[in-house]
């Protein structure tokens, strides 16, 4: 009786022993979970420049410095990017839009508006872009007098509105002055 006293005490021991083992690879586990390292919102820099008047659309890059020329908007199930030479290359832009949900074939950039820091603006021609479903890509250019938009301007911006589901996109560009 005494041996067999001793194997429950035995296996007691020995399940208490992995009961104790899977709580602590369960909290290690948990521990680990809990702690990645992501980055928060007040380790993201903060972008220069005046702010946009948009406020219904998705951060778009931040005002960029002079030479960069490409500016990025993701959201509403589109991504667009733009490409822009700058004030030498005039009032057109490459663009590219891509998706994995929407059909692009139907739209058309022609609602698109170009604006510099005092008011002034200009309006696009209809985007010729050929049609590629999920991805679209061509020049959008826009009628009026270009240089006179660039003169003096400290940026310009290009809102376009009704790509996805986002009513309005701002994307800007710095002009060197």
């Amino acid at each position: 009786l005494i041996g067999l006293s001793d194997d429950i005490g035995n296996i007691t021991h020995m399940n208490a022993q992995r009961a104790l083992t899977g709580f602590l690879a369960v909290t290690v586990l948990l521990v680990a979970a809990c702690s990645s390292s992501t980055p928060s919102a007040s380790s993201t820099p903060a972008a220069s420049g005046p702010p946009s008047p948009a406020a219904s659309e998705p951060p778009s890059s931040p005002a960029n410095p002079t030479g960069q020329t490409r500016q990025t908007s993701d959201g509403g199930q589109v991504t667009v990017v733009v490409d822009w030479a700058g004030p030498a290359r005039g009032a057109v832009f490459d663009v590219q839009l891509d998706t994995h949900s929407v059909d692009l074939d139907a739209l058309d950039l022609a609602g698109a508006i170009l604006r510099n820091d005092r008011g002034e603006t200009l309006r696009a021609r209809p985007w010729a872009a050929p049609k590629g479903g999920h991805h679209r890509e061509g020049p959008l250019t826009f009628d009026g007098d270009p240089s006179a938009l660039f003169a003096s301007a400290r940026w310009v911006e290009m809102v376009l509105t009704g790509v996805g589901d986002l009513p309005e996109r701002t994307l800007r560009w710095e002009v060197a002055s």
